[in-house]
């Protein structure tokens, strides 16, 4: 009996009875602590859930009211076209961006002195302009991708190069910016 006893671990003047009460005490004890460890991982993710939704409406309002402030701030500018436009695509229809294209390029021009007499949609060229200015022989490719104001300083730029040495292309290629080519 002795060695089954030491076996099992029992000292002496220990009796099973208090081996099993030892035993379900601390099993008793590791129940608990994982309630504790539970309750405190429940409580961290509650804290993380609350943060995110703090954070989502921070992040919410923040961007609706910058976008009103935007919405507000940029007034939708309407160019009048006072210049021909001839549609040599056969499409039909001018679409929006082109129409607000050569209202802002006349509007460009204007500012330089020149007035644009008309617009041409080549066929075939989906992104460029011919765009003929009043009293001038030459006409200026412009390329829809380029801003306006830097196209028709380009344009400015090569008419006054032209007048120095007397040369009268039949077109101006400002459509680099930068550069003017002529033929």
């Amino acid at each position: 009996m002795r060695n089954k006893n030491k076996e099992r671990g029992l000292r002496r003047g220990q009796t099973i009875v208090a081996e099993r009460e030892r035993a379900e005490s601390e099993s008793e004890r590791m129940l608990a602590r994982k309630k504790v460890q539970r309750k405190h991982v429940i409580s961290v993710l509650l804290v993380l859930a609350l943060f995110l939704a703090i954070g989502s409406l921070i992040y919410v309002g923040v961007t609706s009211m910058v976008r009103e402030k935007v919405e507000t701030k940029t007034p939708v500018e309407k160019y009048e076209i006072n210049a021909e436009i001839v549609d040599e695509t056969g499409g039909g229809q001018i679409s929006s961006r082109i129409r607000e294209y050569i209202g802002r390029i006349e509007r460009d021009f204007a500012a330089l002195g020149y007035e644009v007499k008309r617009v041409v949609l080549p066929a075939g060229m989906s992104r460029t302009l011919y765009v003929d200015l009043e009293g001038m022989t030459t006409y200026f490719k412009v390329s829809l991708d380029r801003d306006t104001a830097v196209s028709a300083e380009d344009a400015k730029r090569m008419i006054d190069y032209l007048k120095e040495h007397e040369l009268q292309p039949e077109y101006v290629d400002v459509r680099v910016q930068g550069k003017g080519y002529y033929k």
